[in-house]
């Protein structure tokens, strides 16, 4: 008898301890202040096209690693540029890429600069310096 009520105090315990608790948190909510969209005003020839488009590639890689968030829908920034010169260099001359970018809040322009870039050799990284140009002037570090 005295194991009995052992045994039932036991499994009764048992079952207690392992009937569980489900909770469930909904959270709906939206941070726009740090969404940024990238827009290309490129449309000139076919050649500075295809240097916007590569730079846009470049872009959106190096803003997703900074406090931006790249987004389509309802930005808080949006990021327009435009090629206005962009020249190919061959195996050891110099490749060449002049950016004009703007920065709007909300429809408001709030910087406007003009990037210079230029490598010899690899010109995937000629957009690659473009782009860290361009980002360092989001977050403000650029010597004016």
């Amino acid at each position: 008898m005295k194991y009995y009520s052992y045994f039932i105090i036991s499994i009764f315990l048992f079952f207690s301890a392992c009937a569980g608790v489900s909770s469930q948190t909904n959270k709906n909510f939206k941070n726009t202040e740090n969404t940024i969209a990238i827009k290309d005003l490129t449309s000139r020839d076919h050649e500075a096209m295809d240097a916007g488009s590569q730079l846009e590639d470049a872009l959106e890689d190096t803003i997703a690693r900074s406090v931006f968030i790249v987004t389509r829908e309802n930005p808080k920034y949006v990021l327009k540029y435009k090629v206005l010169n962009y020249r190919e260099g061959r195996a050891l001359s110099k490749s060449t890429l002049e950016v004009k970018a703007a920065l709007y809040d909300e429809g408001d322009m709030v910087g406007a600069w003009t990037v210079d870039a230029w490598v010899r050799g690899v010109k995937a990284r000629l957009f690659q310096k473009a782009a860290d140009e361009i980002t360092r002037r989001l977050r403000g570090d650029s010597d004016f």
